[in-house]
């Protein structure tokens, strides 16, 4: 009998390519035990083709998807479940039924959205708001909005995003020295910050790091917003090593352990928005490392993160004391508007060292 190759289509080919490439090279204690929640053979989750049609509703968006957060904290309930419903055990035997309805239509449900909604376009601005929504590429669970006998469709996960792209996009507007910025992301969940940004700077180009299996996610989600983007992986950069930062390219697309391949003063934003939070303090030291060998003076980074978070194996991490060196200036500081657990702190790259070390601005907020 002649064996025949399984033949995916674009992008799902790449998606598998990339985890497989991955996956046989990860280096030990890049995985936190936060992130210890994929299934071994999460080759099969990727090749569930109809199920990434609605995979914002269902389990393949588990732990990094505000919409399911219900179902996200029953890992660390006693019974594992919420509404009956194991959804971390459902996705670990691949079973992508959906977990929420397409359309919130019960009032009370409503009635957090609504507030969310209001928030953001207090804050953000209504036009802002509309014109970064994020599309129906993995169905997304959503509520109606009226605005000015308009109707709108907004998800609940998508305007928090929208609140830190707003953070983000108004520094850079302003401190972006090029018209084609490197930008890189570490950690960026289903790729929603990403696409709003490229979507806002087009001649931007992006380098995504992330775990092995959250890149095919992303490689999903960037590949059906962008269907013509020039997007390289990790098999470009194995076999031709670092020129590929030189070569003309949209988005690069490659495990996190691969930063320390970017050249030096390279990049002109980091943006790192809730996941450092839930890294191990040996990969947090490893990062920092790398963005500020990396950054460009007059460079920045944009961290959102917890003031304090025990991690799985009961470290404690803690905004305030993630490794900054002394060549970094504040230009924004504050408790976040829409999670008062979270600070978001958007930092510039200086050529010498600050009068104000960034640490002792930080020693300000909790833990005290």
């Amino acid at each position: 009998m002649n064996d025949t190759k399984e033949i995916l289509p674009v992008p799902f080919s790449n998606m598998l390519e990339n985890y497989n490439l991955s996956k046989k090279i990860i280096p030990s204690g890049q995985k936190s035990g936060h992130w210890d929640v994929f299934p071994e053979d999460y080759e099969k989750s990727i090749k569930k083709i109809d199920a990434w049609k609605t995979f914002l509703r269902n389990p393949l968006s588990l732990g990094f998807n505000d919409s399911l957060v219900n179902y996200d904290n029953a890992r660390f309930s006693e019974n594992k479940k919420f509404n009956n419903i194991d959804p971390w055990e459902k996705r670990k035997k691949h079973d992508y039924t959906n977990l929420v309805d397409e359309v919130i239509l019960d009032a009370k449900e409503q009635e957090g959205p609504i507030r969310a909604v209001n928030l953001i376009f207090s804050v953000c601005g209504p036009d802002f708001t509309i014109n970064n929504l994020e599309t129906e590429i993995g169905s997304p669970q959503k509520f109606l909005v009226k605005y000015k006998s308009e109707n709108y469709y907004c998800n609940i996960h998508d305007l928090s995003n929208i609140y830190y792209f707003w953070q983000i996009s108004r520094v850079a507007d302003r401190l972006f020295e090029i018209e084609a910025p490197i930008i890189a992301e570490i950690g960026g969940g289903y790729g929603g910050i990403v696409t709003k940004t490229k979507k806002r700077y087009p001649k931007a180009r992006f380098i995504i790091f992330d775990l092995p299996e959250l890149l095919a996610v992303q490689t999903y989600y960037i590949y059906k917003t962008f269907p013509n983007a020039n997007i390289l992986f990790l098999k470009d950069i194995l076999e031709r090593g670092d020129k590929i930062f030189t070569e003309d390219f949209d988005f690069i697309i490659l495990p996190g352990w691969m930063i320390d391949q970017v050249p030096d003063k390279f990049i002109d934003l980091v943006i790192n928005m809730r996941s450092m939070m839930e890294m191990s303090l040996s990969v947090i030291n490893f990062y920092f490392t790398h963005i500020q060998r990396t950054v460009k003076s007059n460079g920045l980074f944009a961290c959102f993160n917890r003031y304090h978070k025990k991690s799985n194996s009961d470290e404690d991490i803690v905004l305030k004391d993630y490794p900054f060196d002394e060549f970094w200036k504040p230009i924004i500081s504050q408790t976040s508007i829409v999670q008062n657990h979270i600070h978001d702190l958007i930092i510039k790259r200086q050529t010498g060292k600050s009068d104000f070390h960034i640490q002792d601005m930080l020693r300000s907020v909790p833990p005290f």
